[in-house]
């Protein structure tokens, strides 16, 4: 993710990245509790899955995932994503800072490695985010 306004000059309100995909990727199921989420496709498709339901976006959409509610983002195709995603307050930029890595020069990404995902699950609960391992039962 690259951050386009940090957390620190908004005070704290929120904090705005651009993210990419080059395809068959997705986000583990989890839950925000300090947070909310607002996602805007720029280029390609992203599925997001809110609370166990699927929508499919394209360019110029857009999806608010309110805190409190179970949610995902895949990318199936081969086909590159981009979008923006604006977390409020910017507590996001926080984990993304604990759980994530800057990439050196050269650096290509690849599938998370076994410290990548340590570190994540590591992070998380730091930051008031549940990792899901499925979807839960509806009521």
């Amino acid at each position: 993710m690259k951050r386009l306004v940090s957390g620190e000059q908004t005070e704290g309100s929120f904090c705005l990245f651009e993210n990419r995909s080059d395809g068959q990727t997705k986000t583990p199921i989890h839950v925000h509790a300090l947070d909310d989420e607002t996602i805007y496709v720029v280029e390609g498709q992203l599925t997001a899955v809110v609370d166990g339901e699927a929508r499919t976006l394209s360019p110029g959409e857009s999806i608010f995932l309110k805190r409190g509610i179970p949610h995902q983002l895949m990318n199936h195709g081969n086909q590159r994503a981009r979008y923006i995603l604006i977390g409020t307050p910017s507590v996001f930029e926080r984990f993304l800072a604990a759980a994530g890595h800057e990439l050196r020069k050269g650096e290509v990404i690849g599938p998370p490695t076994p410290a990548d995902i340590e570190r994540l699950e590591a992070a998380a609960p730091r930051f008031g985010i549940t990792l899901l391992r499925d979807w839960p039962a509806r009521e």
